[in-house]
């Protein structure tokens, strides 16, 4: 009797084997799709920077009034992120603008001069955000996305901030 292999042998090593190339495979296509997020979530902490931390300056300046500061209302609206969506459900097709708008008017309340960043600073990404601040509170809330596909918007991370008022003393300030 020969010493060898049989054909059922060799087909089941060929077939251990193809699995653990196929595996193998299969990991270059997550690499890749993690690469990718990684690089997005990478420039759209740049862009939550970039918009944030002139908005921060702005609304942090110790000339700030107590009156300009407790103005600050609702951006884009009381809904908070919910303004975002129409009444289909669906991300509206301008956040650009609606994150602009409320960029914009935050600063102008305040009478700050800060304006949105370059659009270099985007890195292509789409953004969203929204300012909250309760009449009569100390605090500014400040929430921040951005993503490549508007449906994306609200799934992506939040870069998220609290501007407290550095101004003058409420009283002083309301006495003026």
């Amino acid at each position: 009797m020969k010493k060898g292999f049989t054909l059922l042998e060799i087909n089941l090593a060929v077939m251990i084997m193809a699995g653990g190339v196929l595996s193998v495979l299969g990991l270059y296509g997550l690499g890749y799709r993690e690469k990718r997020q990684s690089r997005e979530d990478v420039a759209a902490a740049a862009y939550a920077d970039a918009v944030l931390s002139p908005l921060v300056m702005a609304l942090s300046a110790t000339n700030v009034t107590w009156s300009s500061f407790n103005s600050i209302d609702n951006y884009p609206g009381n809904n908070g992120w919910g303004e975002y969506i129409d009444s289909n459900g669906i991300v509206s097709q301008d956040p650009t603008g609606m994150a602009k708008n409320a960029f914009n008017r935050t600063v102008k309340a305040v009478g700050g001069n800060a304006s949105w960043p370059s659009s270099s600073a985007s890195g292509g990404l789409l953004p969203g955000l929204v300012v909250l601040h309760k009449r009569d509170s100390g605090v500014v809330k400040i929430g921040f996305r951005a993503t490549r596909h508007e449906s994306e918007l609200l799934s992506m991370p939040l870069f998220y901030t609290e501007v407290r008022f550095q101004g003058p003393t409420r009283k002083a300030s309301e006495n003026k």
